[in-house]
């Protein structure tokens, strides 16, 4: 046995990063009729203006109102649902709701890795890695539902979920941590 057969030997491979930031799309309320007389606009009529509702001046909830006392008031946007209505028969699908009424929420993802290796003997060499995803575990929420879907005959909106966040873009911080020897 020679005296470096056992000597260990340290070396550093570089640490990585990768992030992403970004705004988000603009999106807009969208409407549709259940129970519609026939020849009701819903869809993209002719010249390829797409149906939108009749918009109030309220499409918020005042500061601090909550749509629904049940619902977590982290995971919804507070859109007055009842701000939004159906056109009338007559008008051709165009409503005053603008085609980028919102901006959807943005994204901020920082991803991290660092690299350990070192050297057991001549041929042989260990490699201890960890690397984190959403290491700030930042919530990247996904859109809000913003399909209002109104009973023609009765008025009523159908859609429970009208306003709700349903999701991340991003899912939460993990980690994974890896041992690799190599000969």
């Amino acid at each position: 046995m020679r005296p470096n057969d056992f000597a260990m030997e340290e070396s550093s491979r570089p640490n990585n990063g990768n992030g992403a930031i970004y705004s988000g799309t603009p999106f807009t309320v969208g409407c549709s009729a259940q129970n519609a007389p026939p020849g009701y606009w819903t869809g993209t009529p002719t010249g390829g203006i797409p149906f939108r509702c009749q918009m109030g001046s309220n499409i918020f909830f005042p500061s601090g109102q909550a749509p629904s006392k049940t619902e977590d008031p982290g995971l919804q946007w507070a859109l007055n649902a009842a701000n939004f209505t159906l056109l009338a028969a007559n008008s051709l699908g165009i409503g005053n709701t603008p085609p980028s009424l919102f901006y959807a929420p943005g994204v901020f993802n920082l991803d991290f890795s660092l690299a350990k290796q070192t050297k057991i003997k001549e041929k042989y060499t260990l490699e201890l890695r960890v690397e984190t995803f959403n290491t700030l575990n930042n919530f990247n929420p996904n859109n809000p539902n913003t399909s209002l879907n109104y009973n023609y005959v009765t008025g009523a909106q159908t859609n429970a979920s009208f306003g709700v966040i349903q999701g991340a873009q991003v899912q939460a911080r993990h980690a994974a941590i890896s041992l690799r020897l190599r000969f």
